[in-house]
């Protein structure tokens, strides 16, 4: 009984000074645009996802997610913590039956804080399933009823969307082809405009080859968003950077576990589910679900 009360202080000192070394280490992001800028975390939309469940007071557990035609959101059954990380499931329906349209169910971490400017950093592992689902990391707005001509309803950063096996340039990429793009709806003639990154480019379209397999181990993806640019590191490194024309509203914090194609095709302007037993490439797939992506950490900064 004496040697238990003497170690309660002990182990308590040592958690204290883990949580300060923790704590401290959070402070700043992994690499910025300027190495003398004053960085204050945000833990309203941060996680490091040591508890034994997600924290639903910081994420939506239900309600206000991202409208879906290929899969619905079920983060009941597809968010768990495993480990000090946070595993997002993409999985079939039981007996793959078809529920309003579609066969899968995935889940999704989207803050309830929104943020316009700051930083942006999670530590993600991709996806055991090659291709068919795309991890992302990713801040998102909600439609703005009253934009003007000219101004944005709807903005989108991807941080960083893995696995995609996009066909680019007459070219199928691989698993080593990362997309670091924008979206963005903008007002014009009192309509609202898509505005895709493969339409423009220049402005909104970032593709980088990693020299490793982001499925099989942890990186570090980054994202500063301020007035004038937007620009993307991996691993502490700058990789891309735009002109930040559309992207100043108020963005919710994302990560999610999307489907890709053999088990969606894209048409008017959407993923569209197909029945994944029906083609003979997503009924392979299949055999690889439920496949889940994994994320150590996810961390905000505001500029002081």
């Amino acid at each position: 009984m004496t040697n238990k009360i003497k170690l309660r202080p002990y182990i308590l000192t040592l958690l204290l000074s883990n949580l300060v070394g923790l704590i401290a280490f959070a402070q700043k992001p992994l690499a910025t645009t300027n190495s003398k800028d004053k960085w204050e975390i945000q833990w309203s939309a941060s996680d490091e996802f040591n508890a034994e469940n997600p924290d639903w007071k910081k994420w939506m557990q239900k309600g206000k997610l991202p409208n879906t035609t290929a899969w619905k959101w079920d983060n009941d059954s597809n968010v768990t913590i495993k480990d000090g990380s946070a595993k997002i499931t993409m999985r079939p329906n039981q007996n793959n039956e078809e529920d309003r349209n579609t066969y899968f169910k995935s889940g999704i971490l989207k803050s309830y804080r929104t943020f316009t400017y700051g930083y942006f950093e999670a530590k993600i592992k991709g996806a055991s399933l090659a291709e068919g689902v795309c991890p992302s990391f990713w801040l998102f707005s909600d439609f703005d009823k009253e934009a003007k001509d000219g101004e944005p309803v709807y903005c989108e950063i991807d941080i960083v969307e893995l696995q995609q096996f996009d066909w680019y340039n007459k070219h199928q990429e691989d698993i080593q082809d990362i997309d670091l793009n924008l979206h963005a709806v903008v007002k014009v003639d009192g309509k609202r405009e898509w505005r895709r990154p493969k339409k423009y480019p220049d402005e909104q379209l970032n593709k980088w080859r990693a020299p490793w397999d982001p499925s099989e181990d942890y990186h570090v993806y980054g994202c500063e968003v301020n007035k004038k640019e937007i620009i993307w590191f991996i691993d502490g490194v700058e990789v891309a950077r735009k002109k930040n024309i559309y992207w100043h509203r108020p963005m919710n914090v994302t990560l999610s576990l999307g489907l890709r194609k053999p088990f969606v095709k894209f048409y008017n302007n959407r993923n569209n589910a197909i029945d994944p037993t029906s083609d003979p490439k997503s009924l392979e797939a299949l055999k690889q679900m439920p496949t889940s992506m994994f994320v150590d950490y996810v961390r905000v900064w505001k500029k002081k």
